[in-house]
């Protein structure tokens, strides 16, 4: 839209209303699937009409099978774009399409004007005729006048620029000895018949400078006839075009091609799929399609820069060419996304595991030497693959075979496995997941989603915090804890969304419940993958700006693996979150595998014994050794420790001889409550009777 007005219509008959009302376009993008008429058959409406065949046509599709280009190129159309759509390739064809139909149309004009002239020159001055034919010379384009028998009679300087022929050459020569080796369906002879009905033909073809080199060619032809209507001459003019035949070429390699590794794009890969596929059908054998990404690759853009993603993720893909067979075929789906497909043998199920199982061995051996590159330090990629053998019964096509391999490459992933070949249980699972998605978004959307709070007590016993938990108003299986729905939103972005919508919600409501206690704290749970957006500090210091809520008495829960990732950024995120006034709680601490050194410079200002150690400390040594060990490290951090999972009267009076400065949390003290509960009476005794 920078470069180019667009009008936009979102149907066949809108389309061909604005066509029939305003000016007409210099291209059309047209969408094969749309209600109504589709794609095609408008293609052909348009080809039908004089007054719009003209217009380019190129169509955007999600389809990638040959058999719909083939379709789409017969209706009249001059090129696809494959969806997903890359807007500097759509631009790139939009303008070289614009240009080779504006240079048809200027020799067209080019040509016509010539004919008229011709046909005044016999009745013209001396002046006029030197006029003309300094234009003639002078004109940018390849001229050639010939006579009724195709005799050469006239070329002008373009001609001799372009093909390499003197006038000397070719004057008085026959056409068609010129024109033998012209490459185009039609022949001479089929040119000169068109041109006996329709007196102008225009079109691309092939021809052979002096040189013998062939070139493409924009031509068009006219004729110019007597008063009693026979051919007298024949006015060609004609454009070399070879720079946009070399960039029409570039723009296929982009269609077919991943612009960074060079390697089979999507489309591509599914064509080739295809064909091994059949193949296996026709031979009784086997394949199997692989589907590999980097971990946490989005860590290095983020740090080093695209520049360095891309350095990567071209080392990468030689590392993968390297560790296949000549036969097997790879692909860049997207991003950090690649996949390969084997050669068909005829493999046994037992044979194909064992041979995914050792491909799977040699991309980690490719991968034992770190990547180096100018933008970051040597980095040492790990990769998660998912596997599909075909045949299988469940698998019957291209698309479902590479969905069964991400199927394998999800599961991996959720499971944290390195590597998982598909077996049908998957489908089940990843359908489920895909069912709860859509409800969650349903969720989200129509506020099934309830604010739940539970006290936290100092270790006098007085109300001085909530932690809002999360609960769904399911509409068919009713109130569902976070363990039913949560889990599910971690594998996907839901998470950031939910934790969004949580901490927007939250500050609303204590804001009102500030106004009544004012010293009250509230802490909010943030997953991993939600501090980790770019966008985080800001969401904060957004929803802090709206609410009008004390940002000193906001607490953000985290958990002990925010320090797996990069520490000093993760550190600076924090210090930028304190700046802002907010603090930070290391939730169920004692659990994960991060180390102290790590931990100590967190800026942390509470840490969380898990509720597991507090259950058990009465009657389990070990248990309680771990709660004093972690009170004794929150003392010496100088920073707060709190007991969850103070269940009954037993873990409370534990907790208050062994460790009375603790504060306290769990059931004993209050059971999870909507937080309106707490709006509605600030002061209410959440103690048992």
């Amino acid at each position: 839209s920078q470069d180019y007005d667009l009008i936009v219509a979102s149907s066949a008959p809108e389309a061909m209303n604005i066509l029939e009302q305003g000016d007409k376009p210099h291209l059309i993008l047209l969408d094969i699937m749309m209600p109504g008429t589709d794609g095609l058959q408008m293609c052909r409406n348009l080809k039908a009409r004089r007054d719009l065949q003209h217009i380019p046509i190129i169509f955007i599709t999600a389809l990638s099978d040959s058999e719909s280009e083939e379709k789409g190129f017969e209706a009249g159309a001059v090129d696809y774009i494959h969806k997903p759509i890359r807007l500097p390739a759509v631009r790139a064809r939009v303008r070289t399409h614009i240009s080779l139909n504006g240079m048809l149309d200027h020799i067209t004009a080019l040509n016509q004007a010539l004919n008229e002239q011709l046909e005044q020159l016999n009745n013209s001055d001396q002046y006029n005729r030197n006029l003309f034919e300094r234009v003639f010379m002078a004109t940018s384009e390849g001229i050639i006048l010939l006579d009724a028998n195709n005799t050469i009679i006239a070329v002008n300087a373009a001609f001799s620029r372009i093909t390499g022929y003197s006038e000397k050459d070719v004057l008085n020569a026959s056409y068609a000895h010129l024109s033998k080796d012209t490459d185009t369906p039609l022949s001479l002879d089929s040119i000169r018949a068109y041109l006996a009905d329709h007196d102008h033909w225009s079109g691309e073809l092939h021809s052979r400078r002096k040189s013998g080199e062939l070139y493409p060619e924009l031509r068009t032809i006219s004729t110019i006839r007597s008063h009693n209507n026979e051919i007298t001459h024949y006015v060609i003019v004609f454009n070399d075009i070879s720079s946009v035949k070399e960039t029409e070429q570039r723009l296929e390699e982009l269609k077919w091609r991943d612009p960074v590794t060079g390697l089979s794009n999507r489309a591509l890969f599914l064509n080739q799929l295809g064909t091994v596929l059949k193949f296996c059908n026709r031979g009784k054998v086997s394949t199997a399609v692989l589907v590999i990404d980097i971990n946490n690759f989005r860590y290095i853009n983020d740090t080093y820069g695209f520049k360095c993603g891309d350095q990567v993720i071209r080392e990468f893909a030689k590392r993968l060419s390297n560790a296949i067979f000549v036969d097997d075929s790879i692909a860049r789906l997207s991003g950090d996304d690649f996949s390969i497909v084997l050669a068909p043998k005829r493999w046994t199920i037992d044979d194909a595991y064992r041979v995914v199982l050792a491909l799977y061995g040699r991309i980690q051996n490719s991968l034992a030497e770190p990547i180096q590159n100018e933008y970051s330090p040597d980095l040492r990629l790990e990769v998660t693959v998912g596997a599909a053998l075909y045949p299988t019964e469940s698998s019957n096509s291209p698309s479902s075979a590479l969905q069964h391999a991400e199927t394998a490459h999800r599961s991996a992933k959720t499971a944290n496995r390195p590597i998982a070949i598909f077996e049908d249980s998957m489908s089940d699972q990843i359908r489920h997941q895909l069912k709860i998605e859509s409800e969650l978004n349903r969720a989200l959307e129509q506020d099934q989603l309830v604010l739940f709070a539970q006290p936290q007590f100092s270790p006098d016993r007085v109300l001085c915090a909530l932690e809002i938990l999360i609960r769904w108003d399911h509409p068919e299986r009713g109130l569902l804890g976070p363990g039913e729905f949560i889990p599910h939103a971690e594998n996907s972005r839901q998470i950031v969304k939910i934790e969004r919508w949580v901490l927007r919600k939250t500050l609303e409501k204590m804001s009102a419940l500030h106004c009544i206690n004012p010293t009250i704290q509230c802490a909010v749970n943030i997953s991993i993958k939600h501090f980790a957006e770019d966008d985080f500090v800001e969401a904060v210091e957004r929803a802090l700006t709206n609410s009008g809520f004390p940002a000193e008495l906001l607490i953000l829960e985290l958990t002990e693996s925010v320090s797996a990732d990069n520490l000093d950024k993760v550190v600076q995120k924090m210090k930028d979150i304190r700046s802002l006034g907010c603090s930070f709680s290391l939730d169920d601490f004692g659990t994960g595998y991060s180390s102290l050194s790590r931990l100590q410079r967190l800026p942390i200002s509470e840490v969380k014994i898990d509720r597991s150690f507090v259950l058990s400390a009465p009657d389990e040594p070990m248990a309680a050794n771990i709660v004093e060990m972690v009170v004794r490290i929150g003392e010496t951090m100088g920073v707060r420790v709190v007991a969850e999972g103070v269940e009954t009267h037993v873990h409370a009076d534990f907790l208050a001889s062994r460790h009375p400065h603790v504060y306290l949390q769990g059931y004993f003290f209050g059971v999870p409550q909507p937080i309106d509960v707490f709006l509605e009476a600030p002061d209410v005794n959440v103690f048992p009777e």
